[in-house]
């Protein structure tokens, strides 16, 4: 899912955050039966579902109902392909809340770091489309979807990227993130979106001249990035580097034809000047 179509669905989000509070078994764990939190979990997230069935078309309702019947007389691994169904359908249906709850279920059962990773991910796309106690209780899903892929490959330099990502943007432990996206390009200097995003959060806490050599960086690794020289003239504006940053938009000028980059870069050409 791209985010234009978040975009779109954030309007959608009509299922609750309190399906997110209590955390659901983990097969790493290895713990045995669901725990009352995850009894009121599961109550509280059909409760949710009950409640949005009831604006979708009827037609729609039934293909649903009938993969939920599939799921429910199913077990084991045999729940993946009804799972998988009702993740897609509720996508269809633009509620991606929901869909990324089956997902997150689907990697409970196959239990792979690539599984954890994709419900991580979704969770925290949902996240950004929230502030507050919902922005830190949906990004604890994310967090411990992504903990779980984590720990089955704990040297996928992405997964570590957004669990960094997760810590930063969701958790009351930025810094844990940080030290995450540091290993990140550690691991591999030429990791674009955990340099991008080390840039993010050095702008974030006014570090521009830190924000500068990210952004530089990957210019250096990704030339045709022009997003990235955008970013990099914003750092170098709050550093009071106004020649420097002109000269990186009109660069920006010269190599892309995208109006909403060009409209951006008109814009801060008007303030320098």
């Amino acid at each position: 899912m791209n985010k234009k179509q978040l975009l779109v669905i954030a309007g959608c989000l009509l299922i609750g955050v309190i399906i997110f509070l209590a955390p659901r078994t983990s097969p790493i764990k290895k713990e045995e039966a669901a725990d009352k939190n995850t009894e009121s979990t599961d109550k509280a997230f059909e409760s949710q579902v009950s409640s949005v069935k009831k604006e979708i078309t009827p037609s729609a309702l039934a293909t649903i109902e009938f993969f939920e019947s599939k799921l429910k007389a199913s077990v084991g691994a045999a729940k993946v392909v009804w799972l998988d169904s009702l993740s897609n359908n509720w996508d269809k249906q633009m509620r991606p809340g929901i869909a990324a709850e089956y997902v997150f279920q689907k990697a409970a059962i196959i239990n792979t770091a690539e599984s954890w990773k994709e419900a991580g991910e979704r969770f925290l796309g949902l996240s950004r489309f929230f502030q507050g106690e919902d922005n830190s209780t949906i990004g604890l899903r994310a967090i411990e979807a992504l903990e779980n892929a984590k720990k089955l490959n704990a040297d996928d330099i992405n997964i570590k990227t957004q669990l960094g990502v997760a810590y930063v943007e969701t958790s009351q432990e930025p810094m844990k993130g940080i030290m995450l996206l540091r290993e990140a390009v550690a691991q591999d200097s030429t990791n674009i979106d955990a340099q991008l995003n080390l840039g993010f959060f050095s702008m974030q806490s006014a570090q521009y001249d830190k924000a500068v050599i990210r952004f530089k960086k990957v210019i250096k690794l990704k030339p045709d990035l022009v997003e990235a020289r955008l970013y990099l003239c914003d750092a170098l504006l709050g550093e009071g580097k106004q020649e420097e940053a002109k000269t990186e938009l009109l660069k920006i000028k010269q190599l892309t034809k995208d109006t909403t980059l060009l409209n951006e870069a008109n814009s801060r050409l008007k303030q320098i000047k």
